[in-house]
């Protein structure tokens, strides 16, 4: 391989995030898969995180110290009967342990954004509200996400490209849900 095209592939950002499946999947995923398939697993996980990290930061930027585990928890309440829900359900929707979603309400909680209260007719359970401070942030921060997204993501596809990734992502939601992984993990 010649200088100059060991320096294009090393500039190319694919080449760079198809090369570390071999750190996963080692020697068999450079015998075993297709460059294509190289690319669609870790541009699947690259896109991935760089798009969430980057989202959070739009909101961050925006909005001060919310994270989009923070927003997670805001936007479920948000849609709620009086914007209230058990910590445990929030946790169970979201795909989190109780534990890390109870550090996300004592964020939200020491803000002012949201408060506690003990759960009529089950004394093991606490209900989370959305605070009338937090419903307002909730909305500004879900309207930023929501023009990040918009921008960074779905401006790149076409009608086409953005079916394809339904389908595709669609069935293999259900797969993992088959395999025993929660339907939502994300924030």
């Amino acid at each position: 391989m010649s200088s100059r095209t060991e320096t294009r592939e090393a500039a190319d950002p694919v080449t760079s995030v198809a090369a570390r499946a071999a750190n996963m999947a080692g020697e068999r995923a450079a015998v075993g898969w297709s460059p294509e398939q190289t690319v669609a697993w870790e541009g699947l996980l690259e896109v991935a995180a760089r798009l969430r990290r980057r989202g959070e930061q739009a909101a961050l930027a925006a909005h001060g110290d919310v994270t989009l585990g923070m927003l997670g928890v805001m936007g479920r309440l948000l849609r709620a009967d009086a914007m209230t829900l058990r910590e445990g359900e929030i946790a169970a929707d979201m795909g989190r342990s109780l534990s890390r979603v109870s550090r996300l309400v004592d964020n939200l909680e020491g803000r002012g954004l949201v408060r506690r209260s003990a759960c009529p007719g089950d004394r093991r359970a606490i209900h989370i509200t959305l605070e009338p401070a937090g419903a307002d942030l909730t909305r500004d921060v879900q309207g930023t996400v929501f023009e990040f997204v918009q921008a960074s993501f779905f401006d790149a596809l076409d009608d086409s490209e953005v079916d394809t990734l339904a389908a595709v992502f669609a069935r293999l939601i259900r797969r993992t849900v088959g395999a025993g992984e929660p339907a939502d993990g994300a924030g």
